[in-house]
């Protein structure tokens, strides 16, 4: 059946105009064979050599200067452990002079703050201690901390009161530091908190009914509280940097609180405060129920004065898994960001190009913010043919690599791959083809692993 094309609400020049990667230090691997690797996880410790801190990310530079990417963002920026100030300086300047932007992703409410671990002004931890009166409260009145379990996190992180006025000057006065500081900085993401119930003190609880945001949706956000404090911290940004990026989190999509739809909202009325130029950022997918999507989502008239970016999770810890291929998901995102009037996209790009697939779904997010309207088959005879060896085996990777989820499919398949990888000249399509063949034997093994009546001499490749 012919898809039905769909006019887009976007027409500048039939792309996306912003891609984004968004990564959490201690789980960004662009090193291979290193000590310290993470794959997941939320508020984990940095356990790699300090030095690999800037390396991982100088690479990712790197690459996205060659490939269309526009700016990478970064939860855990700014720890102690591995350099602070200095190797935060080293690398946004590096990605200044590669036209890339490195920007900080910071909690104003929670996670730590601008400075995510260590003792510094900077830091809301720090803050919080030495001001215990401005922790948020539970129901019961009790102190608020977000509380990380393994492997998600060890730490317990408090949350400030978002109704608190002492709280509020010490965000704004922290970000103005913060780009005096760091002037190379290419901008920050702000969030407010998503882990764990909003403060629910009195006043907090009163504020919110009277905002009408819309809280009730997910407990943990308080579309409110965003209102409340952004284009506060924005402006404080503005009056430092002229050009920096400010990306707002408003975690959900605007189609899961219908609040966002109404432009008289005193909550909507607050964000449309704003300052020009400023990026909204809804997420697109994990909490977004199918029917969302049955029709094209179409963005709220008033939020298209700013910049506004899809997030998304594809072939990640968080969806399909790492180093999976997600090249037809990849392609939706960014048909739908198009299509209902985005105009910026961000995925994960915590993982090396090494992996093959990884390199193919990065490839993706460039051609399809590109080509938003382009079909799979499209991408592969453009894009991955000229890395493969061909349309027609592009085409049998496409068909090949998602496999992972089909295993008992998967001999046949190496058989295939061991005849490709036997004809193939070329050092980088055979890397592909070899890590193809890899990636799908570890998903075999496990799968017989698992199973009781596959063991022994089913595991050998006398298939091959």
């Amino acid at each position: 059946m012919k898809e039905k094309t769909v006019q887009p609400v976007v027409k500048a020049d039939g792309k996306l105009q912003h891609r984004f990667f968004w990564n959490w230090d201690h789980s960004t691997n662009w090193c291979l064979n290193t000590v310290g690797r993470q794959n997941c996880g939320v508020s984990n410790n940095y356990t790699k050599p300090a030095e690999e801190f800037v390396r991982d990310f100088t690479r990712m530079i790197d690459w996205c200067a060659a490939h269309g990417i526009d700016a990478i963002g970064v939860v855990g920026l700014l720890r102690d452990c591995h350099g602070g100030e200095e190797s935060v300086r080293r690398l946004c300047g590096y990605a200044r002079e590669k036209g890339v932007r490195v920007y900080l992703i910071a909690g104003l409410y929670t996670y730590g703050g601008l400075w995510y671990e260590g003792d510094n002004k900077l830091s809301l931890n720090t803050f919080l201690q030495k001001n215990p009166q401005c922790i948020g409260k539970d129901l019961d009145g009790s102190p608020l901390y977000i509380r990380f379990r393994y492997p998600h996190g060890h730490r317990a992180q408090p949350m400030a009161c978002s109704s608190s006025r002492e709280v509020n000057e010490y965000i704004v006065d922290a970000l103005a530091l913060l780009f005096m500081k760091i002037p190379e900085l290419g901008g920050i993401q702000m969030e407010t908190g998503d882990c764990c119930p909003v403060c629910l003190c009195p006043r907090c609880r009163e504020r919110r009914a009277a905002m009408r945001g819309g809280e009730r949706v997910l407990p943990e956000i308080s579309l409110s509280d965003m209102a409340c404090i952004y284009p506060e911290a924005a402006n404080a940004v503005r009056s430092i940097s002229k050009d920096a990026w400010i990306i707002c989190e408003n975690y959900l999509h605007f189609r899961e609180n219908p609040v966002y739809a109404d432009k008289d909202n005193p909550s909507v009325q607050r964000l449309l405060t704003l300052p020009e130029g400023t990026f909204l950022q809804w997420g697109g997918d994990r909490r977004i129920k199918q029917d969302i999507w049955k029709t094209t989502p179409i963005l709220p008239e008033h939020f298209r004065k700013y910049h506004n970016i899809q997030r998304f999770h594809r072939g990640t810890q968080w969806d399909g898994g790492r180093h999976t291929l997600a090249v037809d998901r990849i392609r939706e995102m960014c048909r739908l960001s198009y299509t209902s009037g985005m105009d910026s996209i961000s995925m994960f790009g915590e993982c090396s190009p090494f992996h093959a697939n990884t390199e193919i779904n990065y490839l993706a997010l460039q051609y399809f913010a590109d080509h938003p309207l382009n079909s799979v088959d499209q991408f592969a005879a453009d894009v991955m043919a000229g890395m493969l060896g061909g349309e027609g085996l592009a085409q049998e990777y496409l068909n090949f690599a998602i496999m992972n989820k089909t295993p008992e499919k998967i001999p046949a398949a190496e058989k295939r791959i061991a005849e490709i990888i036997g004809r193939t000249k070329d050092f980088q399509t055979l890397r592909r083809w070899t890590y193809l063949a890899s990636f799908l034997h570890s998903y075999y093994w496990e799968h017989c692993q698992s199973d009781p009546s596959k063991t022994g001499e089913k595991i050998n490749l006398d298939f091959v």
